[in-house]
């Protein structure tokens, strides 16, 4: 390793230091805490499959705005999150809270090698780092993963573990309440921790490994799901 590389990767770890912004986090986490209490009976299934630390790299589905803050709800860290720079259709509410949280934002299309090497470092520091393989939000079932997840997967040799996250009414907390009375039902499913992913080359993993990695991230996420939203990634079927 190059002494270049090497000054650049001890730069990136003080810039993205694990764990960062650890009290505007634990207040975050507290509310989301509290609100999933109040406005959802939310079921969380296999918490003893969560190692004790990191590194760790947590990969989910993305049907709603709101499933994102799953990991937060389910897991005790201050997670680091990596999503997408631009949410046209996101509500203003779900805009403002990455930003609260400052996560890793990517623009869709471009290289990002900042935000994948912030990644890169935070998971080095044992860190635990969370991306939707899918990239964006939209109505069930499961699609085809961005490169994103399974090139972080490949290039880091982290651990990874999946976390299928579903809700009824839509994700209609209010209208759930005020319509039908009751609490909004949520259910996250997390599965055991797989991988490492191995490639002959973390440096420049191939585009059939990186598909085939993807492909095996997907499968792990829709085996947590409903068969109704596991699309092509139905592990009976693959």
């Amino acid at each position: 390793m190059s002494i270049r590389k090497n000054q650049t990767q001890a730069s990136l770890q003080q810039k993205y230091r694990w764990p960062r912004r650890r009290f505007i986090r634990s207040v975050l986490k507290t509310g989301i805490d509290v609100l999933g209490s109040v406005l959802t009976r939310w079921e969380v299934k296999g918490l003893e499959n969560l190692p004790t630390e990191g590194p760790l790299l947590i990969v989910g589905n993305h049907f709603h705005f709101l499933d994102t803050v799953a990991p937060i709800y389910s897991t005790p860290w201050p997670l680091e999150f990596i999503g997408d720079l631009v949410m046209p259709n996101a509500p203003r509410l779900t805009r403002l809270f990455p930003n609260a949280w400052q996560t890793l934002k990517i623009k869709q299309g471009s290289p990002n090698l900042e935000a994948l090497r912030a990644s890169e470092s935070i998971l080095a520091q044992k860190g635990v780092l969370v991306i939707y393989p899918e990239g964006h939000v939209h109505p069930g079932p499961l699609k085809p993963a961005l490169p994103g997840a399974a090139y972080m997967a490949l290039r880091t040799g982290a651990p990874i573990i999946a976390m299928g996250t579903v809700s009824d009414n839509h994700w209609k907390l209010v209208k759930t309440i005020t319509e039908k009375k009751r609490r909004l039902r949520v259910c996250t499913q997390i599965g055991e921790v797989f991988g490492p992913i191995m490639t002959d080359s973390p440096e420049r993993p191939t585009r059939e490994e990186i598909k085939a990695a993807g492909q095996l991230i997907m499968t792990k996420i829709a085996a947590l799901l409903p068969k109704d939203y596991r699309g092509e990634f139905d592990p009976e079927i693959a």
